[in-house]
């Protein structure tokens, strides 16, 4: 299912999140020993694979990598992937315009991978799912917005080498991706939201 959901995604072309705090530590247990995924956490895990793989960020520790960055913010090995993605991405074409076409391209899959998470996200709102599978969702959610953020520094990283004239609508696809993010901020936001409401409505019920 993951390779068919990085297929997809290939294809088609800062700071914590304020809901992380809101997540329980339960959540991230109960996320690890979920043997059924939800549609949210495969693309939201897919999203993460496409990135390490890509080379937009390290590869992650798994979920105590993940809490660490949760509690400690950013580590201090999260410049290297600016450093490997950018003399990649020079090493691969000899001209800088076509360097920059593929900086965009990377920016504009980025995007499109983190709005089809975000959609995923959206078809929560609303459903009876339970509070432990909907914070178990929110949490894989939050992982990829983690991703989305230090892939934004890396191709931010990359830009800086080139002059503004050189960018060729790569400057564009990056405010697409900013407000992409800005979105799944919100979206975990709502979701946070629902997922208590849920757990309300379930003490009581």
């Amino acid at each position: 299912m993951r390779s068919v959901l990085l297929s997809v995604l290939l294809a088609s072309s800062l700071g914590a999140c304020a809901t992380v705090s809101m997540v329980s530590s339960e959540a991230v247990v109960e996320t690890g020993l979920s043997s059924q995924q939800s549609s949210l956490r495969e693309v939201s895990d897919a999203y993460t694979d496409m990135a390490e793989r890509e080379k937009w960020v390290a590869k992650s520790g798994g979920l105590l990598g993940f809490a660490r960055v949760l509690m400690d913010g950013a580590s201090d090995n999260d410049a290297t992937p600016t450093m490997k993605y950018t003399d990649d991405l020079q090493a691969a074409s000899a001209s800088r315009s076509q360097q920059v076409m593929q900086l965009r391209g990377d920016i504009e899959s980025a995007t499109h991978g983190l709005n089809v998470a975000t959609m995923e996200a959206e078809k929560l709102f609303g459903t009876e799912m339970t509070a432990k599978r909907l914070r178990a969702d929110l949490v894989s959610y939050e992982s990829a917005l983690v991703t989305a953020k230090k892939a934004r520094r890396t191709f931010v990283g990359a830009l800086i080498e080139y002059e503004q004239e050189e960018l060729e609508g790569a400057s564009d696809a990056l405010t697409a991706f900013d407000n992409s993010i800005d979105s799944a901020r919100d979206a975990a936001d709502k979701l946070a939201d629902y997922a208590a409401d849920r757990k309300r409505s379930e003490a009581t019920s």
